[in-house]
C-alpha cells in the first residue's frame, strides 16, 4: 500500500525521542509519537512528552535552581517493549525510530534492546486485535542532539510522504545524518559543565568554565556525527547568537541539502525572535527560500544546558 502519515493509509509511524526539537504544532501535525524520557528534579518527577506549557512552567520553576539535584533517564528496554506491544503494533504496520545521538543517551540502546523483543512477540498482539501481516520495525541514531533530530525527522515527513519505500528510508536519513550540522550556546556554563557531564559531556573544562564565567565568554558547541567541540567563542550571549547566524548564514550561501533550518530556545521563543540578530535572520533565509522553525527547547536537554540556552541545525550539502 502507499505510504502515508494520515488518514485511513496510516501505515508507517514516526517515533522522536522527547529530546528531539519541533514545534508542538509539527509534531501534531505530522502525528509523530513521542518517546517519553523520566525527568527527576529533587524530589519531583516528571515525564517529558513536549507539551508547550507544561515545559515553559518547568523553566520558570524548576532549571535555573543549580542547587536542585535534577537527572533524566531513558526509559528502559522494558518499558519501551510494552509501548510498542500496547500501542504501537496495533496502529502502525512499520514504524522508525529517529533518537539522540547514542554517544550522549541510552535511548538508541534500549531501543535497539526493545526491538528484538517487540519482534519476537508482536503476532500474538496483532492476531488478538485482528490484524494480519508483518511488523516492521527499524532504529536510528541520528548522530546528533536536539535541533539536529528535527532536521532528520523533517526529513523523514518529506520522504514517506512522496511514498519513499520504507526499506530504503533508512538508509536515506542516515547519509543525511552525515551532513548534519547541529550548534548549542549555553546562556550559563553551570549547566553544561555540572550536569551535562553527568552523559558524557566533557567539551567545557574546569578552567575554561571558571574563565568563561569571570569574563563572559559564551561557547559555540557544534555536534557532528555525534562528537561535539566548541567551535568558538564569544563575549557574551548577544555576540554568540550573531556569530552563530553569521555561520548559519554562509552555509546556506554555500548550499543547504534541504531548505530548514531547526532552532529551539530554552524559554519562551518569543524572546529569541524579538532579537535584533535572530530577526535579520530570519528575513534573509526566507529571502532564499529556507525554511526555519523554532520550538521550545524540550526539558530533557533544558535540564542539561540551562534556561536561557539557543540551538540551531541544518544539514550541509
Amino acid at each position: 500500500p502507499p505510504f502515508s502519515l494520515h488518514g485511513l493509509l496510516m501505515k508507517t509511524g514516526i517515533v522522536i525521542d522527547s529530546a528531539c526539537d519541533l514545534p508542538r504544532s509539527y509534531i501534531d501535525a505530522h502525528q509523530l509519537y513521542i518517546l517519553p524520557t523520566s525527568l527527576y528534579c529533587g524530589l519531583r518527577a516528571f515525564i517529558d512528552t513536549r507539551v508547550p506549557e507544561p515545559t515553559l512552567e518547568f523553566y520558570r520553576q524548576y532549571a535555573a535552581e543549580k542547587n536542585l539535584d535534577a537527572e533524566t533517564e531513558a526509559f528502559s528496554a522494558e518499558q519501551i517493549t510494552q509501548l510498542f506491544l500496547e500501542d504501537l503494533v496495533l496502529k502502525y504496520d512499520r514504524v522508525l525510530v529517529i533518537t539522540i545521538s547514542q554517544t550522549r543517551s541510552l535511548i538508541f540502546r534500549n531501543t535497539t534492546e526493545a526491538s528484538f523483543a517487540v519482534l519476537k512477540h508482536y503476532r500474538e498482539k496483532r492476531q488478538e486485535a485482528g490484524l494480519s501481516g508483518s511488523f516492521y520495525l527499524n532504529v536510528l541514531d541520528s548522530k546528533t542532539l536536539f535541533t539536529g533530530e528535527g532536521v532528520l525527522v523533517h526529513e523523514a515527513v518529506r520522504l514517506l510522504e512522496q511514498e519513499t519505500s520504507f526499506a530504503r528510508l533508512h538508509t536515506l536519513l542516515e547519509e543525511l545524518s552525515q551532513h548534519i550540522y547541529a550548534y548549542l550556546i549555553p546562556a550559563d556554563l553551570y549547566y553544561v559543565r555540572n550536569r551535562a557531564a553527568k552523559k558524557g559531556e566533557n567539551t567545557i573544562g574546569l578552567v575554561g568554565y571558571h574563565v568563561g564565567n569571570l569574563l563572559d565568554i559564551k561557547p559555540i558547541i557544534q555536534c557532528h556525527r555525534g562528537d561535539t567541540q566548541v567551535i568558538a567563542k564569544e563575549r557574551g550571549f548577544e555576540r554568540a547568537l550573531e556569530s552563530l547566524l553569521e555561520r548559519t548564514q554562509a552555509a546556506i550561501d554555500k548550499g543547504l541539502a534541504m531548505p530548514l533550518v531547526v532552532a529551539s530556545f530554552a524559554g519562551d521563543p518569543r524572546i529569541i525572535r524579538q532579537k535584533r540578530a535572530f530577526m535579520e535572520f530570519e528575513l534573509y533565509a526566507q529571502n532564499r527560500g529556507i525554511e526555519v522553525l523554532i520550538s521550545i527547547m524540550s526539558t530533557t536537554a533544558g535540564i542539561h544546558v540551562g534556561p536561557g540556552a539557543f540551538s540551531l541545525a541544518y544539514a550541509a550539502r
